[in-house]
């Protein structure tokens, strides 16, 4: 790992309409703690004269290129439009495990799958088997943790916010210094 580890943000921050403040401020907070951070639009991309197939294209291959370029992944799993984490970022997270990046990932809110759907989709049954399904009768993964296990089991998950991830991250890159 480097002298000072690069820190990919991986998470939907992108989409906000104020991204650039909100990269500027991960990247402020991370050098803080001795973090280097990259966010995804550090390397720009124009799309004047590319299609919309060319323009997603090469938003992808800089977005791997950067998560080859860092040492950790630090991903927003917060809910995204939905129960879930955003689709792009669950990739990203398992790009950076297929490459041996360190994965850590931040969420907020009900601490469990199981209180997740329930928060967004009102009532969580029990089938005959004694396990926890939805309205539609499928089953709800029930091992204690907020996301799914393939994201889970990899990372370290920190049930709490960006600064609460890289607090994390500092401690365990200091103790691996040490």
């Amino acid at each position: 790992m480097a002298t000072t580890p690069r820190i990919y943000l991986a998470g939907f921050d992108v989409f906000y309409p104020d991204a650039h403040e909100r990269a500027l401020t991960m990247k402020a907070m991370c050098q803080a703690l001795g973090l280097e951070g990259v966010f995804p639009a550090d390397v720009e991309i124009d799309p004047t004269g590319l299609t919309d197939a060319e323009f997603a294209t090469a938003i992808f291959t800089r977005d791997v290129q950067l998560i080859d370029d860092c040492d950790i992944v630090a991903a927003n799993l917060n809910a995204f439009r939905g129960v879930e984490p955003d689709s792009g970022t669950c990739f990203e997270m398992g790009y950076g495990y297929a490459r041996g990046k360190a994965l850590y990932a931040y969420t907020a809110g009900p601490s469990t799958i199981v209180e997740r759907v329930r928060a967004f989709a009102g009532e969580v049954r029990t089938n005959a088997q004694g396990i926890p399904v939805d309205d539609d009768g499928l089953h709800i993964e029930n091992f204690g943790s907020p996301v799914n296990l393939m994201l889970s089991i990899p990372s370290t998950v920190t049930h709490g916010t960006f600064e609460d991830c890289l607090q994390v991250i500092a401690r365990d890159f200091r103790t691996l210094q040490s």
